[in-house]
């Protein structure tokens, strides 16, 4: 099928899960779009979105072939490659949740598919949408990048357990700073801890860039209390970012700081012990802004159906996704040759 300019792009979900279940509602309420179906082989996910939402569902998204542009794909990760696969080959516009696949050779595979066939194929890498990187992005140069330093925890929830955190979860925040650091990876270090189950629970990266820059890189499934953290140190000015409570905090040192002629190591005792109460006034300036909320995936949405509508590459595109599962392989193959196990008794 082909969408004009100004008709409605049909649309499947496959994937009935959590996060097929949000795409499904967001798309469901859209006027640029038709969802015409959802796919699951799991009856009591399929009746959920007959009963809550409306929408026919189907068991195999192979029935969809024929009736449908562009599908976002909400399955576990291991079938991400069979269904992404299917639908290029067919021509079908693809959304593929992050990340791309469970392997680089796969990801490959699937670009190469997209450009062989003209379709569309973005990565549901849906920090890229998040108001405070966006209102980073408009501000910042990233030619001035020194240091970036985050930190992206959760508590156990159950979900994604088919892979370990860093493709669940650190492969975001390695997504947001290869778009930003343009500059090849020369060193990558990383651990990581098994504790749950067969994948790593916590890992940690560093990455070193050609330019100099650096990355310190945190994640867990397993902390007491959620965090979605990330500083970021430029040639002037040093960024605090909060991906959850859309908060951006901009510091400088003030103009006279910055030129030398106002230095602590300078002062009598007595004036360098007030410098802690005027700090961020005489010293630096400091500015945090709250971008307006949003919802990133209905923006990731939009991104996705105006890039097929106009021929556009999407703002996430296979290129970029594949790039991040590379360096989240790399970090997994180190983890998986040296990470720490907890040991468990034989029965």
């Amino acid at each position: 099928m082909e969408s004009s300019a100004t008709s409605k792009i049909p649309v499947a979900v496959i994937g009935a899960g959590h996060l097929g279940r949000i795409h499904a509602k967001l798309l469901a309420a859209r006027n640029d779009c038709e969802l015409v179906a959802v796919c699951d082989p799991i009856p009591s996910s399929r009746g959920w979105i007959e009963e809550n939402l409306k929408v026919p569902t189907v068991p195999d998204y192979k029935e969809l072939a024929n009736s449908v542009d562009a599908i976002v794909v909400a399955t576990p990760t291991i079938y991400h490659y069979q269904v992404g696969a299917w639908a290029l080959e067919h021509g079908i516009h693809t959304l593929i949740e992050k990340p791309i696949a469970n392997t680089v050779q796969q990801a490959q595979e699937l670009g190469r598919l997209a450009s062989t066939h003209g379709a569309i194929l973005q990565v549901g890498h849906v920090e890229r949408f998040n108001p405070v990187w966006e209102s980073l992005q408009a501000r910042i140069d990233p030619k001035t990048v020194r240091y970036v330093e985050s930190r992206r925890e959760g508590v156990y929830t159950g979900r994604s357990t088919d892979i370990g955190i860093v493709l669940d979860l650190m492969i975001h925040d390695l997504d947001l700073i290869l778009s930003l650091i343009d500059s090849p990876l020369t060193n990558i270090r990383a651990t990581g801890r098994c504790v749950l189950g067969q994948h790593e629970d916590l890992a940690i990266a560093d990455l070193e860039f050609q330019n100099g820059a650096r990355a310190h890189l945190r994640a867990s499934r397993i902390s007491s209390t959620a965090a979605r953290v990330m500083e970021i140190q430029a040639q002037r000015e040093w960024y605090e970012l909060d991906f959850s409570t859309v908060s951006l905090t901009a510091t400088r040192a003030t103009e006279t700081v910055e030129s030398g002629e106002l230095q602590a190591d300078g002062l009598d005792p007595i004036e360098r012990a007030r410098v802690k109460d005027e700090l961020f006034t005489r010293w630096l300036d400091r500015t945090q802004t709250t971008p307006p909320t949003s919802n990133a995936i209905q923006a990731e949405h939009s991104d996705f159906l105006e890039s097929i509508r106009y021929g556009r590459q999407p703002r996430v595109s296979g290129t970029a996704a594949i790039r991040a599962l590379e360096v989240a392989c790399a970090i997994t193959n180190q983890i998986t040759n040296g990470r720490l196990r907890i040991h468990r008794r034989a029965a």
